[in-house]
């Protein structure tokens, strides 16, 4: 893929990374952030095809979001993976997309779940203890998020097998270098864009978000919140985190090994489907 490629007019990424939530995409968005050769937008999730208001912005708000760019688009966007929510962006996607790439980080389906919590709980602070939080419908949230073949099923419907890459997040972790050159590739990169993506940085790890004070969490999903991430120079904004970090992490419940199992009994029949659909093993999980 060359720049000789790529329209200026153009209107819909080469690839997005769909999810899941808490596997991963933030520290794959910080390498691709770096590249010189791929086009991201400022702020890290545009949601654009999330609801017919965001996709009501148009293409041309969309196309600023990458500044115009003549690279290869990579959009980032998490939130395109809770259907239980968004049911709509897969097919609204594929309206406007339906040549671009999809990515997914699978993570261990119990552990993300715990992860989305304690991320949960340190932007809202009035969550019920773990042991209570899957009878509640933020709890049954958690849990559909980490339903990876329910979360998948429509975009199967829309792209192929081989348009969807799935990734494992213990593969992500432990041979970084080898799974970005497997991303450049499904995307269509040259080798030299997949070089210019150097290593994967360790970014928004539970450690780090519990440094945060609560109210940054909050103002994230606020009017002005949305407004300075999407109009701030990311290394304003990562200035302005450093500035109000705290020194030491702020407590968070933690899971045990019972709710764990209880757990894994709800998501086992998902993950199931899910190798089944995917055809990969996952021999690391819980489930």
């Amino acid at each position: 893929m060359t720049r000789s490629d790529i329209s200026q007019e153009k209107s819909s990424p080469d690839a997005i990374v769909i999810g899941a939530m808490r596997s991963g995409t933030t520290a794959l968005y910080r390498a691709f952030l770096k590249s010189v050769m791929v086009a991201v937008p400022e702020c890290k999730e545009t949601d654009f095809y999330l609801s017919q208001s965001n996709y009501s912005r148009g293409t041309n708000w969309y196309r600023r979001q990458f500044r115009n760019s003549t690279l290869p688009w990579i959009d980032f966007c998490p939130n395109y993976t809770k259907r239980d929510v968004f049911p709509c962006a897969a097919a609204r996607i594929f309206e406007n997309a339906p040549n671009a790439k999809l990515i997914f980080i699978a993570r261990d389906p119990v552990a993300r779940a715990e992860s989305q919590y304690k991320h949960t709980y340190m932007h809202s602070g009035s969550m019920p203890a773990p042991s209570e939080v899957f009878d509640t419908s933020e709890g049954e949230h958690i849990l559909m998020v980490s339903k990876y073949a329910y979360q998948l099923e429509p975009y199967y419907e829309y792209w192929s097998k081989d348009d969807i890459l799935v990734v494992d997040f213990d593969n992500l972790l432990n041979q970084p270098s080898a799974v970005m050159e497997r991303i450049g590739q499904h995307i269509g990169l040259s080798p030299s864009a997949i070089d210019s993506l150097g290593s994967l940085p360790i970014a928004n790890t539970g450690e780090d978000l519990r440094k945060m004070p609560r109210w940054w969490g909050q103002m994230r999903d606020t009017s002005i919140g949305r407004y300075v991430r999407a109009h701030s120079p990311r290394v304003l904004i990562d200035s302005m985190r450093s500035a109000v970090k705290a020194d030491k992490a702020i407590p968070v419940p933690e899971f045990d090994d019972r709710l764990r199992s209880v757990l894994a009994k709800k998501l086992k029949s998902d993950a199931v489907r899910f190798r089944e659909l995917t055809g990969k093993t996952f021999r690391g999980w819980s489930v």
